[in-house]
Parts: structure tokens; C-alpha cells; sequence
């Protein structure tokens, strides 16, 4: 009994090492790029830039004179560019993160073979 238990570790454990590779860039990258998705999904909905590009005209704390009306348009003009900007820049971020994804495993075999080479 504890024979067929070590023998079937032993397997697995092998098993593993050798489709790691397969899963990190088939059904573990398909994760890696659905929660990235969700990630740039969620923030979108967060800073709402399209929102504020909506209510452009809309007048704030209902001042309909036309230096309320101008006030309001610079104001939410400044915050569309800055939502904007912000969530360029967790792209960016969430991008670099699976490409990291992808490009790990590379690197690290080009530093196992880079300290095993003497």
C-alpha cells in the first residue's frame, strides 16, 4: 500500500514538473489575461472617464449662469484628463504584469543555464 502511495507521489510530482510548462502559457496565461481584463475592467468602471465626458455640459450644483456653466465645463475637463491619465497608466501597469507573466519563466531558465555554465 504505502508503495503504490510513494509511487503515485512520485509520478504526480513529475508529472507536474513536466507539464508546468504547458500550463503556464496555455491555461495559466488565459487566467493571467482574464484577470488582467477584469482588473482594467473594474478601475474603468471606478474612475469613469466616459462619465465625466457625459455630464461635460451639465452644469454643477445646478448654476445655470454661464461663469458656473464655464467653471463646471473646466472642471470636469481637468478630472476627464486626469481619470484618463490614471487609467492609461494601470494599463500600462497591468500590460507590463503579463508580459512579466509570459517572460518569467524565460528568464528564469536563462539564469539556471547562465549558473550552471562555468
Amino acid at each position: 500500500m504505502w508503495i503504490l502511495a510513494i509511487q503515485r507521489l512520485c509520478f504526480e510530482f513529475i508529472f507536474d514538473i513536466l507539464f508546468f510548462p504547458f500550463w503556464w502559457y496555455s491555461a495559466g496565461l488565459l487566467r493571467v489575461v482574464i484577470w488582467a481584463q477584469q482588473m482594467i475592467a473594474r478601475v474603468n468602471q471606478q474612475f469613469a472617464p466616459g462619465l465625466w465626458i457625459k455630464n461635460l455640459f451639465v452644469p454643477m450644483f445646478g448654476q445655470t449662469d454661464r461663469q458656473g456653466r464655464l467653471m463646471s465645463v473646466f472642471m470636469r475637463f481637468a478630472n476627464f484628463v486626469g481619470r484618463s491619465i490614471a487609467l492609461f497608466i494601470w494599463t500600462v501597469l497591468v500590460i507590463g504584469l503579463v508580459l512579466l507573466w509570459v517572460i518569467l519563466p524565460i528568464l528564469f531558465v536563462l539564469g539556471a543555464i547562465d549558473a550552471l555554465t562555468i
